[in-house]
């Protein structure tokens, strides 16, 4: 199976590209990126380096570097079965057209583009997980940016698997507060603020089970969300949905 994603040096996606590439039943993960892996990333199973700037390597993965996350050649897409939309960013200073535009008209271009490349089938759906956030406004009313534009995000997404006759099938998570991996500390060097440390270290292992997931779990929740393991659960997970719903597998 091959998997398209996005936001691959975020701490979300970062969870997701570690849980694919383990994955014995995921051949090829194509990153869409508008730069290579940066070399502090940590891949399990991963090769040394090839290219001069450090950038890590493994014998699934496959990085395509985008200029314009409005356009997606048809040969690109071509031969996957679904992706994970990780790409996403801050409110923080940022305007509402322009969070609107990473956040609602990438994925929407992205759709539409995979439905140009007449991606899926209904026996056969082309699966596309969104990670959300929690406290996305189906109604898109609320007054605070995050909610109405993730929102409408998911509900454009949820719009496009209706009219797709089965051909496309979505899956949504809304995590909470999540936790950079312990295991790879350089991801929190890099991928959080100072404050968010802090609040990493404040919160500690009661927020982890209480308040949030990690991106492990997260990452694998993903992983098993591409390749059909919810099929007929969803389309929507909140983080008790995705913990629970983690327990259920044997291994």
């Amino acid at each position: 199976m091959r998997v398209l994603l996005t936001g691959a040096t975020g701490a979300a996606g970062l969870g997701a590209l570690r849980a694919l590439l383990t994955d014995e039943k995921i051949t090829q993960v194509t990153i869409l990126a508008r730069r290579p892996l940066p070399s502090w990333v940590e891949l399990p199973g991963g090769t040394p380096p090839a290219s001069k700037d450090g950038s890590p390597t493994h014998p699934k993965l496959r990085t395509e570097v985008l200029s314009n996350f409005k356009s997606y050649p048809t040969e690109l897409l071509s031969g996957h079965d679904g992706a994970i939309w990780a790409l996403g960013k801050t409110t923080r200073g940022t305007n509402e057209a322009d969070y609107t535009e990473m956040t609602v008209g990438y994925l929407d271009a992205f759709i539409e583009a995979t439905k140009t490349a007449g991606l899926g089938r209904p026996e056969s759906p082309f699966r596309v997980v969104f990670i959300s956030g929690n406290g996305a406004d189906s109604t898109e009313t609320s007054r605070i940016l995050f909610a109405r534009v993730k929102g409408k995000a998911e509900n454009n997404l949820i719009a496009r698997e209706k009219e797709s006759d089965g051909a496309v099938r979505a899956t949504i998570l809304r995590p909470g507060y999540f936790f950079p991996s312990l295991k790879y500390p350089a991801d929190a060097l890099n991928t959080r603020g100072a404050g968010e440390r802090v609040l990493d270290t404040v919160l500690g292992g009661f927020g982890r089970w209480a308040l949030g997931i990690t991106v492990e779990d997260m990452g694998r929740f993903a992983t098993e969300a591409v390749k059909g393991t919810w099929d007929g659960k969803g389309p929507i997970y909140e983080n008790w949905d995705m913990r629970k719903l983690l327990k259920t597998l044997t291994s």
